[in-house]
């Protein structure tokens, strides 16, 4: 009995010694969480262009704006993005056509200050372009509008943390949310540019 006892512990001693041991198993891999961003206004632009009695398009921008991009490169559809804008930031580079634009005629800024975007759906076409369905709030009024978006980049930099870049581009009827005003000599369709770059909230700077 004691000689089978010790031919076990030799044989144990061996097979340890060449490395002969059950596999450890490896816990399984956990999915990289969804990347938080917020907006850096001063390196993005919300732009938008209407025609000008038929003939030529007028540009402008606004100039304040906030939100976030949750981004999923693994999962696009868990991605999500919410912006806000000040309406009265309305800005073309004429001052009287601006006080037109925030006036009850257009934009009516001091009845309704925010215009805000919230996603619902985001859809990839290949791994740089999605199509972000989402809900339009302007004028009092909320509505579905689709967005072409491109994934610009996105890099961890030394001095300026993590960033990523998207930009979008989407056309809407602005008589759809009630800005009826004049539209033979400003045309009834508005297109915008939403070009934002992002930063992780400990990484602004």
């Amino acid at each position: 009995m004691h000689g089978h006892k010790l031919f076990v512990a030799v044989l144990l001693a061996s097979a340890t010694a060449v490395g002969f041991t059950m596999p450890v198993r490896s816990p399984a891999p956990v999915a990289a969480a969804p990347a938080q961003y917020e907006i850096d206004p001063t390196h993005s632009s919300i732009l938008f262009r209407a025609k000008h009695l038929g003939v030529n398009y007028v540009y402008g921008r606004f100039n304040e704006f906030s939100g976030s991009v949750t981004y999923d490169a693994e999962k696009i559809e868990a991605s999500k993005v919410s912006i806000k804008i000040a309406t009265s930031s309305v800005d073309t580079g004429a001052a009287k056509r601006d006080d037109h634009l925030r006036s009850p005629d257009f934009l009516d800024a001091a009845q309704f200050p925010e215009a805000k975007f919230e996603s619902k759906t985001v859809k990839k076409k290949d791994d740089k372009n999605f199509t972000v369905e989402g809900d339009l709030s302007l004028h009092g009024v909320t509505k579905p509008v689709k967005l072409d978006v491109e994934f610009v980049g996105a890099k961890n930099w030394d001095r300026f943390g993590d960033r990523a870049g998207f930009h979008g581009t989407f056309t809407f009827k602005r008589s759809d949310f009630g800005i009826t005003f004049s539209t033979e000599t400003l045309s009834d369709e508005v297109s915008m540019i939403v070009s934002l770059e992002t930063a992780k909230a400990e990484a602004k700077k």
